[in-house]
């Protein structure tokens, strides 16, 4: 009994720091919570990326991204950084959030629908190597990207909030959905590129419209008389936006133009490539949802302290992943996808390190962004993104897939020491150090021990 007694003892501690760490809505706590549904996340996009390589090849597989990504990529490429400008100026004034919100929503929409229109005359164009009905397919679902501009701006106020509890889950929901929707494809044996394609667009359209209504019903948004909020909005939407076009360029660019360079087939076995990859983004991306609205609070020093305190964490955590993944890939693209993806390998181990390079980038490109400072990022990522359409567009045809991989990886290395010279030469500080320390260690161990060290609740 005794010994009994003495082994619940530290599983009740555990239990009870467990139960502490979830209900706490601190930053680190919300960046581990982030972190969580972010490995979830990936989990359930792994294994909709087996289902769809396994049940429709490299043809359709590479027939269903080129369905589905325009809508996305167009709608966060006509952002014009306002759910960026929405976090930093609702930050500021916490009072005026409402009007922000609905000029916010308002320029969504207009956006959303620009969006559609040049979506609807580009595909055609540039899918012309793939057949009309797919290009038809591509056109129509163009019309989600008032939904999805919508989406990026009830996000942003999501953590304006700090529901970052709401806002993990309805990211996990989507693809959740996706994935039920493909099981439900496959066992009725209906699965083809065309009903995939629907499976990855339509669960979102519930979510989004739901958490629109929500938020209307919070904040009961007018847009009159709001003329210095509606400047405030564009002016630092205007300066973000480059950062955020970047940022989307980069996440979408090399599939856009594998699309108009390549076979179907090609971009099937890109598409898996880059979507193994992506798994080691997740410390980032992670960090980035608490970081950006942190950090807009705090003066130069402190907001580059943190930065950079971040950086290390995740980056450590990155490139160990990194190298994990690739020492395991080998067998993971035979097993999971099949013996024909493995001609995938090469391109994939280039693209998991500019993966792990451009995840720390953005998060260094945070400080910039809190300090009221976009259009720098938005410069110097640019200058580094500019050399990969040329790149891409010469190594591709001459290298195929490898080619790829060798322009997105010296992209990623060009933008990662342009942020650096930034902080160099624009704030005017000493580059703090980017390997992990001992001292980075202990603040971890310390974050962690808060809750160990809080006395359980009685009751």
């Amino acid at each position: 009994m005794q010994n009994l007694q003495a082994l619940s003892a530290p599983v009740r501690t555990l239990w009870s720091t467990v139960i502490r760490f979830a209900k706490s809505k601190d930053n680190s706590s919300a960046a581990v919570k982030t972190m969580i549904f972010s490995m979830l996340i990936l989990v359930v996009n792994m294994l909709t990326g087996v289902l769809t390589a396994r049940f429709l090849g490299p043809t359709g597989r590479g027939e269903q991204t080129a369905m589905v990504n325009w809508s996305q990529f167009l709608a966060f490429c006509m952002s014009f950084g306002v759910p960026s400008a929405l976090i930093y100026n609702a930050k500021r004034k916490p009072e005026e959030t409402g009007k922000l919100y609905g000029l916010a929503l308002l320029l969504a929409t207009m956006f959303g629908g620009l969006a559609t229109l040049v979506g609807v005359f580009l595909i055609p164009y540039w899918l012309r190597s793939f057949s009309s009905s797919v290009i038809l397919f591509a056109q129509c679902s163009m019309m989600m990207c008032p939904l999805i501009a919508i989406s990026q701006i009830n996000n942003a106020l999501l953590q304006v909030r700090s529901e970052y509890k709401q806002y993990n889950l309805f990211r996990y929901l989507v693809p959740l959905s996706t994935l039920l929707g493909l099981a439900i494809l496959i066992l009725t044996g209906n699965m083809n590129p065309y009903t995939s394609a629907l499976a990855y667009l339509l669960p979102g359209l519930p979510i989004y419209i739901g958490v629109t209504i929500r938020m209307i019903r919070l904040y009961k948004p007018k847009v009159k008389n709001s003329w210095t909020q509606f400047k405030n909005l564009f002016t630092y939407g205007m300066g973000s936006y480059g950062n955020d076009l970047m940022g989307q360029v980069s996440t979408y660019i090399d599939q856009i133009l594998i699309a108009g360079l390549l076979r179907p087939a090609d971009l099937g076995l890109y598409a898996v490539a880059v979507s193994l990859a992506r798994m080691v983004n997740v410390f980032s991306t992670s960090i980035i949802v608490v970081l950006f609205p942190k950090a807009s609070g705090l003066n130069k020093e402190e907001a580059v302290a943190i930065t950079f305190r971040a950086f290390r964490v995740t980056s450590t955590a990155t490139f160990l992943a990194a190298v994990m993944l690739m020492l395991i890939a080998p067998f993971v693209f035979t097993l999971l996808y099949g013996q024909e993806f493995k001609q995938a390998l090469t391109v994939f181990r280039f693209l998991v390190l500019e993966v792990a390079i451009s995840g720390g980038t953005m998060v260094l490109a945070q400080q910039f962004m809190a300090l009221g400072k976009p259009k720098l990022v938005t410069i110097l990522q640019g200058v580094g993104l500019a050399l990969v359409i040329p790149l891409l567009s010469i190594l591709v045809p001459k290298y195929g897939l490898t080619g790829a991989g060798i322009a997105m990886l010296s992209s990623g290395i060009l933008r990662f020491i342009f942020i650096l010279c930034n902080v160099k030469f624009v704030l005017k500080m000493k580059i703090p150090r980017l390997l992990i320390s001992k001292q980075d260690f202990q603040w971890l161990r310390s974050t962690m021990s808060h809750y160990i060290r809080k006395k359980p609740v009685n009751g």
